[in-house]
């Protein structure tokens, strides 16, 4: 009796430690992103205090994620990169396999930084699919955030759309999961998808997810500086001068609160960016020699080459004509020599404008050549990496079916699992209680006396389009989805225009209210030649309500194998698609890159 007193008194005791100690790494998750340099200074701390004795594997192992991440915003890539091998293979070895898509993030962002995508799709596929498999939502919402940022990088537009907006709603869910271990601040969600309806020229929808980030609660030290930085470049595009002027001076102001020296460049050079375009030459000369300088003592390849681009744009805008053509054919030889594709697309393309203007026909012949070449080997390179992805998840497909069949074959699921003593003793008194609590409620089921009369529920609208699917399929007959987006509609406008919609429609015809948004609308018996003449119907009633802009419904045609979520992702693809071909050519810079 006295030991069975001492051992829960000692747990007692302990319960509240192990609490303390969690909400602390849980404090230092948000650290790492907003204050990077103290972060890295509490996280050598609380190394040099661990030991097997006061800390489990669990809290290692989170430290060093957290680690991984905090190198990864100091800009030490090549650090982060040796710390998440050795990380990923410690948690394979402890088998905490749950804590391996973190250390792959890791990787991924890192090489990301590099500008090496060969390398960082695979990772971020094979993390998307263990954080999926061990139900792990603070690493999927951050690969998908990683991997949508990266498809508006290669105007993947429609890939992105789909991370981004997944990432968007599980968000709220992170902490469902039963160990904390990383995530990002949420403010980053917001401004990846801001970054992504910039890149599509959807100006105002980009400056309301920027300023939703903004707004956000994590939105403090570095992440602020960020996205207010990003805000000044979209509220410009967008014609909101004084709006630009005011983000821009308070992400300024924000500059102290960057721990390294690197950190400081990369903003000083994107600033540099900002004052060429606002026509404040001396201020972006002034800021891209600071960045410049430090780019060049911490050996940046990439950035230098970039930074070399940048300052020829400002002799030319300086009118140093001489001096910008040396430095755009030396930023051309660092690109070939980086084999950056994409970015010598760009350079050529400068240069290209430029002997335009001066009337050399010939020159800007050869330099638009030289650009079509430069996208076509820039394309090479991304459809290679494509194809090496969608082999990885091939393979990973294959390994994820042996596992299930090892798992299925193997019956002892708590030795593998080799939980400890405090987790297995939890483990059975919640089995007791779920043991005891289906028990009382088949006892209580078996003694009430079955219902002479039950009544059928209605189906609910997402139901009844679900019902229409199959019946197409049963049938064999064609049937057709139009996705309307209702974003420029007034909110009190909805109720009204979908009574008015469903007047232009057939009985059989469908229509509910999807999203906030979204309007979807199904068509039985209807081919997508037909449904189109529907679509010219249905833009004459919504355009009154929706004023100057242009109505867009996306179309989509059923298949045999197509699921009502597949369908609606199709036509949300084919209105992004219609978007896209119907936009003038604008300036492709992006702040996401």
């Amino acid at each position: 009796m006295d030991f069975r007193i001492f051992a829960l008194s000692l747990l007692l005791w302990l319960f509240p430690y192990g609490a303390s100690a969690s909400e602390q790494l849980d404090e230092l998750t948000a650290l790492i992103y907003q204050y990077p340099a103290k972060a890295f200074s509490q996280i050598s701390t609380l190394e040099k205090q661990q030991t097997p004795e006061n800390s489990t594997d669990i809290d290692r192992l989170r430290v060093s994620i957290l680690k991984c991440q905090n190198l990864l915003q100091l800009g030490e890539n090549e650090a982060a990169i040796n710390l998440a091998q050795l990380g990923e293979a410690k948690a394979k070895q402890l088998k905490l396999d749950q804590a391996r898509p973190y250390f792959l993030i890791c990787q991924a962002d890192a090489n990301l930084n590099y500008n090496n995508i060969q390398n960082a799709l695979p990772l971020l596929d094979s993390a998307i699919t263990l954080a999926r498999r061990y139900q792990q939502p603070q690493a999927l919402v951050d690969a998908l955030r990683l991997r949508g940022q990266l498809d508006t990088d290669t105007d993947n537009f429609s890939s992105a759309i789909e991370d981004l907006r997944l990432a968007i709603d599980i968000y709220p869910d992170l902490h469902t999961q039963t160990q904390n271990w990383v995530w990002p601040p949420q403010a980053y969600i917001y401004a990846a998808m801001g970054n992504l309806l910039y890149a599509t020229h959807d100006f105002p929808q980009a400056m309301y997810y920027t300023n939703l980030g903004i707004q956000s609660s994590d939105a403090k030290g570095k992440v602020l500086h960020i996205i207010l930085r990003n805000a000044a470049r979209i509220a410009f595009d967008n014609q909101e001068f004084a709006y630009s002027d005011q983000l821009e001076q308070q992400s300024k102001a924000l500059l102290p609160e960057l721990g390294s020296p690197l950190e400081l460049a990369y903003s000083y050079a994107i600033l540099a960016s900002i004052s060429l375009d606002k026509g404040r030459i001396d201020t972006a000369e002034e800021y891209l020699s600071i960045a410049i300088n430090t780019f060049k003592k911490q050996n940046q390849l990439l950035a230098m080459m970039r930074s070399t681009r940048l300052l020829a744009q400002i002799r030319f805008a300086q009118n140093q004509d001489e001096a910008a053509l040396i430095l755009m054919k030396s930023a051309i030889e660092q690109g070939e020599s980086l084999k950056q594709y994409s970015d010598l697309k760009w350079f050529y393309g400068i240069l290209d404008d430029y002997y335009t203007k001066k009337g050399d026909f010939q020159q800007a012949h050869a330099y638009l050549l030289k650009r079509f070449q430069a996208a076509e080997l820039a394309n090479q390179v991304m459809n290679h990496n494509r194809i090496l992805q969608f082999k990885a998840r091939l393979n990973q497909q294959d390994i994820q079916q042996v596992t299930t069949d090892s798992i299925i074959n193997n019956p002892s699921l708590i030795q593998e699992l080799d939980l400890d003593w405090a987790y297995s003793t939890l483990f059975l008194v919640i089995m007791a209680v779920l043991g005891g609590a289906i028990w009382y409620f088949i006892d209580k089921q078996n003694n009430r006396a079955p219902s002479s009369t039950v009544d059928e529920q209605p189906l609910s609208p997402l139901e009844q389009l679900k019902m229409a699917l199959h019946s197409a399929k049963q049938g064999n007959y064609p049937l057709t989805l139009l996705l309307f987006n209702a974003s420029q509609i007034r909110q009190v406008d909805m109720s009204p225009l979908q009574d008015e919609l469903l007047h232009k429609l057939r009985e059989q015809d469908k229509l509910i209210r999807y999203s906030m948004d979204e309007i979807v609308i199904l068509l039985p018996h209807t081919s997508a030649m037909g449904a189109q003449r529907v679509v010219n119907q249905l833009t004459a009633a919504i355009q009154p309500w929706q004023g100057s802009s242009r109505v867009n419904i996306g179309i989509a045609a059923l298949q045999q194998f197509d699921t009502l979520e597949s369908l609606i992702k199709r036509a949300s693809i084919n209105q992004l698609g219609k978007l896209k071909v119907g936009e003038s050519p604008q300036n492709h810079y992006s702040p996401a890159k």
